[in-house]
């Protein structure tokens, strides 16, 4: 028995969300019984399906009404989280919750908990260690957990993407080029950066998507007009459908972000047939430097590697190609008997101290 948290809303596009459904909707229903939470809208992919059971989340009490369910002796407990109910749940002695393995997938460096509030850090430092067993979306991820915060991540494995929704268009015939950035509007993720470029190539059009936090769509915004720059568009939060048919509107995707595990993005846009260019701070598996986009150290490079892309239309065409092929080794069918195995192994020895496999060995 497998209880994810998090909810899986319909129109919830949060990586984390769209992952959870992409693994339940693949796992052997004859070995699995997954539980997930929704509050106003499940994903339709998702209900009467064999081996599925769906919950509503209350709008009041949710915390208790959580913890009542993670102490319903499921086997395994994932997408555990930093929430006064997973903080509760883990601080109860462990004759309380013994049946259940709680895991953390970790899909991100713990660095992007950027100035977090007191309660944030708090939840965090006192839930995270307590947590049975621990994952990393890639080998770069798994390290920095280990080495900074001093935590075994047994197993190592990706996540996915799937390459039947997200395909390239029939042609790409944009003039003048289209780069698109895609994820949420917040300084770590190097918005900045695209108006930036977007100044050096006036002869290119540039799409923002996604939504503000914190109102800093306002900053962007205000900088895109203070410098007169009619070549870029702020478009706000997209869904899946209009998310897909804007990768296959554009020539390439741009994301400046420093802080990454292994953008999902990414692998949508490279299933989509985009060149992408990223920062190598993360050594994310999903652009391969040269071959299917840039992986560059600093602004200047993701500059150089932009204009090479915007004045050779042919490059854009074999990189693209090449992506294409790329995301296949990550389609959602590939990776998630990965998930599954891990699965059934840490059901398999949920006692307490037990020891787990190293899924894929770590590399530097």
């Amino acid at each position: 028995m497998l209880f994810m948290l998090g909810v899986i809303d319909t129109t919830n596009t949060n990586a984390q969300s769209l992952n959870a459904r992409e693994i339940v909707l693949r796992l052997d229903p004859e070995r699995f019984e997954s539980t997930l939470w929704y509050e106003y809208e499940p994903d339709p992919r998702l209900v009467g399906r064999a081996g599925i059971h769906l919950l509503k989340l209350p709008s009041r009490g949710k915390t208790w009404r959580i913890l009542r369910e993670m102490l319903s002796g499921y086997d395994v407990i994932a997408y555990m989280d930093f929430s006064p109910a997973s903080y509760l749940f883990l601080h109860l002695p462990r004759i309380v919750r013994s049946r259940a393995t709680t895991v953390y997938h970790i899909e991100a460096s713990t660095t992007q908990l950027v100035n977090p509030s007191r309660m944030q850090r708090f939840l965090f430092d006192r839930t995270f260690p307590r947590g049975d067993v621990h994952t990393g979306i890639t080998n770069f991820v798994a390290r920095e957990v280990s080495d900074h915060i001093k935590t075994k991540v047994s197993y190592v494995f990706p996540i996915g993407v799937d390459t039947g929704f997200f395909t390239p268009p029939s042609k790409r015939a944009n003039q003048p080029p289209v780069i698109l950035f895609a994820g949420t509007l917040i300084e770590r993720k190097g918005p900045q950066i695209v108006v930036d470029a977007a100044a050096r190539f006036p002869n290119a059009r540039f799409r923002l998507v996604g939504a503000g936090r914190k109102g800093y769509e306002k900053v962007v915004q205000k900088t895109i007009t203070q410098r007169g720059l009619t070549n870029i568009e702020l478009e706000g939060p997209k869904t899946q459908l209009q998310m897909r048919d804007i990768m296959r509107e554009s020539d390439i995707f741009l994301l400046p972000s420093r802080l990454e595990g292994m953008p999902k993005v990414t692998l949508e846009a490279a299933a989509t047939g985009l060149p992408c260019v990223v920062f190598r701070d993360y050594q994310t598996p999903s652009v391969i430097d040269g071959v299917t986009g840039f992986q560059v150290e600093t602004v200047e490079e993701m500059m150089q590697a932009l204009e090479k892309l915007l004045v050779d239309s042919s490059l854009r065409q074999r990189m693209g190609a090449a992506a294409r092929e790329h995301a296949g080794k990550f389609d959602w069918d590939v990776v998630s008997l990965q998930w599954q195995s891990a699965y059934i192994e840490i059901a398999a020895n949920r006692t307490a101290g037990s020891q787990f496999r190293i899924a894929k060995k770590h590399s530097r």
